[in-house]
């Protein structure tokens, strides 16, 4: 079907960060990069409305959604406590193809290690780490509810991690092969414990990035450079600012 060819697609642009938060979503212009009619990326993008990955601001259109230091923190909160329970629940139900998929995933990652080219892959193959948890949970709601907010978060963890140093990466490495051998044999107590640990420092990580990206826009706001001078020019003489050459006054019309 065309439309969820376009939703996957467009998902895609936006997870991708081609499609960047705070961009203008025209379904004119997607229609036409995509060669499809106008319906059916209308279709995606309400979809994509109900996944929070865009919003419908009134009288304005589509754009990807841009959030805020204060509400990415929510965000982290709340995967938090989702994957608390997910991974203790894993460690209790978790299958053994569960627990093989997730040896599985840790031997990929290990081919990325000392390939800094690979960064991407590995990030994103140690995301379905958490997803595979997820899933050995058993809890069928608490899986879909977790990947479609992973799905929202996916743009910040990128964000995050582009923004990491060496480390930090490491450590991320570190988290990742212990957070699943307590998976595997079925320390949830532990696990659990990991995974808050993991995710808190994710959070602290990512809203001091958003706080200074904030802080940063703020202060060079052109509306606030724009107020700051006509503040100055108010001090200044009107007959100062006028041309010494006779110049023409605005039509008496444009007054109005």
């Amino acid at each position: 079907m065309i439309v969820n060819g376009v939703y996957s697609t467009l998902k895609d642009m936006i997870l991708s960060s081609r499609l960047k938060p705070g961009h203008k979503l025209s379904d004119r212009d997607l229609a036409a990069e995509l060669k499809v009619s106008r319906t059916p990326v209308r279709h995606a993008l309400s979809r994509l409305e109900q996944d929070g990955l865009v919003e419908n601001r009134v009288g304005k259109g589509y754009f990807v959604t841009e959030l805020d230091a204060s509400q990415v923190a929510d965000l982290y909160a709340l995967r938090e406590v989702l994957e608390a329970h997910a991974v203790r629940l894993a460690a209790e139900r978790a299958t053994s193809s569960d627990r093989n998929e997730l040896a599985g995933i840790l031997a990929m990652l290990e081919k990325y290690r000392d390939d800094p080219s690979k960064r991407g892959e590995e990030i994103r193959v140690g995301l379905r780490i958490h997803e595979i948890i997820a899933r050995a949970s058993g809890d069928a709601f608490l899986h879909e509810t977790l990947v479609r907010l992973l799905n929202r978060m996916y743009s910040f963890i990128w964000m995050e991690t582009l923004n990491e140093d060496p480390e930090a990466a490491e450590l991320t490495r570190r988290e990742h092969s212990v957070l699943v051998a307590l998976t595997r044999e079925g320390r949830a107590d532990e696990a659990e414990a990991l995974v808050r640990r993991h995710i808190q420092t994710a959070k602290q990580h990512m809203v001091k990035i958003l706080e200074a990206r904030e802080a940063f826009y703020q202060h060079s706001d052109p509306r606030a450079v724009l107020a700051e001078r006509s503040s100055a020019t108010e001090e200044i003489p009107v007959k100062a600012l006028m041309p010494e050459t006779d110049v023409p006054g605005p039509p008496a019309s444009s007054l109005d």
